[in-house]
């Protein structure tokens, strides 16, 4: 395999792209004068933190810290399912 086409670097790539849509999608509110995060901003979170998990266990890095990333992921997915649920 290609030295630049890694798992590792697909992943990293994916999150840039991720941050970058999160940043507009805070831009685009802030410019509409709403106030608060994006509905949306909770879905990116989730997958980010679960995408920041597997390149983690991918790395080698310690369990702990996988673990803590997936239980920050279900955290994150908790709460917009609970915005979704209650419809706001």
């Amino acid at each position: 395999m290609l030295d630049w086409l890694s798992i590792s670097r697909l992943v990293d790539t994916i999150l840039l792209g991720m941050a970058l849509e999160a940043f507009w999608l805070l831009w685009r509110q802030r410019r509409a004068g709403e106030s608060g995060a994006p509905p949306m901003l909770l879905h990116l979170m989730s997958g980010a933190l679960l995408l920041l998990a597997m390149k983690l266990a991918l790395t080698g890095a310690p369990p702990m810290m996988v673990a803590a990333t997936l239980g920050m992921a279900g955290l994150a997915h908790a709460a917009d399912l609970r915005t979704f649920l209650r419809g706001s």
